[in-house]
């Protein structure tokens, strides 16, 4: 880890969760769920990880919660749609948050008789995206 930072999802289909977890294990770091077991304090990095198709009210809350005392940055990764991410975008925005503009969607690709799942080469080029927003900061 360069610097102090966490990787944070909400997730319902278990996707975004193995991405998240594969960008902590890179950038030797914690990832938790949203809302995550401890506050987020003084973090220079905030990589935030959803599947969207409509933004959660838990997202919504704990997002609206970020000030710059809390982290001065955020890196959004999606699985699915990244329209809704302008609300969240916004939000950061007006609290005085720098949000990273390359977000990261990755595809999810459906099953015959499950739900869609990403494979690991998109695991891959998130974990690749990730370290490329670190090194951009540093």
């Amino acid at each position: 880890m360069k610097y102090k930072m966490q990787v944070l999802y909400f997730s319902k289909a278990g996707n975004t969760e193995k991405i998240a977890q594969a960008i902590g294990r890179d950038q030797k770091t914690k990832s938790d769920q949203i809302p995550p077991a401890y506050p987020v304090e003084a973090q220079k990095l905030l990589f935030i990880g959803l599947e969207l198709g409509k933004v959660d009210k838990k997202v919504l809350d704990f997002v609206a919660d970020l000030k710059p005392a809390r982290t001065k940055n955020v890196a959004f990764f999606v699985t699915g749609d990244a329209a809704p991410l302008e609300e969240l975008k916004d939000i950061l925005k007006k609290n005085g948050v720098n949000v990273v503009e390359d977000v990261h969607v990755c595809p999810v690709k459906k099953g015959l008789f499950k739900q869609g799942a990403v494979s690991d080469a998109d695991v891959k080029a998130c974990v690749a995206w990730a370290s490329k927003v670190v090194d951009s900061l540093a």
